[in-house]
C-alpha cells in the first residue's frame, strides 16, 4: 500500500502589495520633489571704499599678484614665469617664516593660476600654506 504524503509548498514572495508599496512611494516622491525652476538673477554691485585707511601688513608677508594678463609680480618686482622659482627659493632662504599670498585678478586664466601654484609647490611651499585670494576691479 502506498501511502501519499502531501508535500508542503512554499508560499513564495507576495509580489502584489510589494508592487502597490512601491507606486505608492514613487508617487509621494514624485510629488515631493521640488522641480527645479530658472530664478531669476539680481545685479547686485558691491560697494566701493574710495577713503578708508589700511593697515600696514605683516613684515613676513610677500603678495604675488598675477593680473589678467598673465603677468606675475613677487613683492612688487615684476617677474617671468621662469624667474618665480629661484625669486621664491632666495625669499625662503633669506626669511624662511616668510608667508606667501597669492592674489589674482578676477579675469585671470585660471592656466595661469594653476601654472603659478604649481610653481610654488616645487619651490618647496606646501599649497596649504598659500593664502589664495580672487580681486573683484569694476571695469
Amino acid at each position: 500500500m502506498t501511502i501519499y504524503t502531501r508535500r508542503n509548498v512554499g508560499q513564495g514572495i507576495p509580489l502584489v502589495p510589494m508592487l502597490d508599496i512601491l507606486t505608492i512611494l514613487l508617487l509621494f516622491f514624485v510629488v515631493h520633489t521640488e522641480f527645479k525652476r530658472q530664478v531669476s538673477v539680481l545685479p547686485i554691485e558691491l560697494p566701493q571704499t574710495r577713503h578708508l585707511a589700511g593697515e600696514q601688513g605683516d613684515a613676513d608677508q610677500v603678495l604675488l599678484e598675477l593680473d589678467e594678463h598673465g603677468t606675475i609680480a613677487l613683492g612688487g618686482k615684476h617677474l617671468n614665469p621662469e624667474q618665480l622659482v629661484p625669486a621664491v627659493r632666495a625669499l625662503l632662504k633669506q626669511n624662511p617664516k616668510v608667508k606667501i599670498q597669492v592674489s589674482a585678478a578676477q579675469g585671470s586664466s585660471m592656466g595661469a593660476f594653476v601654472e603659478v601654484m604649481d610653481t610654488l609647490t616645487s619651490a618647496g611651499l606646501e599649497v596649504e600654506q598659500v593664502p589664495v585670494r580672487i580681486e573683484y576691479r569694476p571695469r
